[in-house]
């Protein structure tokens, strides 16, 4: 129950100073926070409380696979909402994740999981350096429900994974806890409201945020058995902190 209890006020919360930051500092700062692994960290703690560390760390190799699914998506979902509107971008985005999670979890390989990770951020940062052309941002006045739509979706789709990671398993539980729950609902509400250019700055910030994402993942699978659940998770999201600011940095300077 306490599990619980936690849930419904951490991720809120979150979503909450994650969408103020983005009003405040602009939207690829909203991308890149929302990229860090906030909601992972989440699932792979109350995976490891619930169920196990041993579930936990089964689970490593499906988050790792869904991680790359879920750049996939970012990357169609970018492209393709430059042709077709956010509804139907949203089917089809969510199509293929589950086409390139199921795929990327069938070869069950970490190595090509990270290869391939690291090859789609690469190309959505990219993708998202110059903005398209007559891709001028919209100047629009976010109406007073978005933040609290935002912390509703973000809570309902973390509630969503963790009651069906009961009895999905550790590899379909891994597959589910990258889903962007944070960062997706920010991303279709930041293209709705500013148009394809914002849209373009919350997937760019996802994507640095992505490459810490990744880090924290392989120093969970290297330390969570040796170290325990706790230790472990806090190292690995403060590696991933350090790694997503140090690229930002980099990036920033380029």
């Amino acid at each position: 129950m306490t599990a619980l209890y936690l849930k419904f006020l951490i991720t809120p919360t979150l979503m909450l100073a994650i969408s103020l930051a983005a009003r405040r500092w602009g939207t690829q700062i909203g991308g890149l926070l929302s990229g860090l692994p906030v909601t992972s960290a989440l699932v792979v703690l109350f995976l490891s409380l619930e169920q196990g560390p041993g579930f936990a760390l089964q689970a490593v190799p499906g988050a790792l696979a869904g991680l790359a699914a879920v750049q996939a998506t970012y990357l169609f979902y970018f492209w393709v909402t430059r042709r077709i509107g956010a509804l139907p971008g949203c089917i089809t985005a969510m199509a293929v994740y589950a086409a390139a999670a199921l795929l990327m979890s069938h070869l069950g390989s970490v190595v090509l999981s990270v290869g391939v990770t690291l090859a789609l951020l690469s190309a959505i940062i990219l993708a998202t350096s110059q903005p398209a052309p007559g891709s001028a941002a919209k100047v629009v006045q976010m109406p007073r429900w978005v933040i609290p739509m935002r912390m509703l979706t973000a809570t309902a789709l973390l509630l969503a994974i963790t009651a069906s990671a009961q009895w999905l398993g550790p590899v379909a539980s891994g597959l589910l806890a990258p889903i962007p729950v944070i960062a997706w609902p920010l991303a279709v509400f930041a293209h709705v409201q500013g148009g394809h250019r914002e849209l373009g700055a919350i997937v760019r910030g996802n994507a640095i945020g992505a490459v810490g994402v990744l880090g924290f993942y392989l120093m969970v699978k290297g330390t969570l058995e040796q170290w325990g659940s706790v230790p472990s998770i806090a190292a690995a999201v403060v590696l991933a902190v350090m790694a997503t600011f140090l690229l930002a940095k980099l990036l920033s300077r380029r």
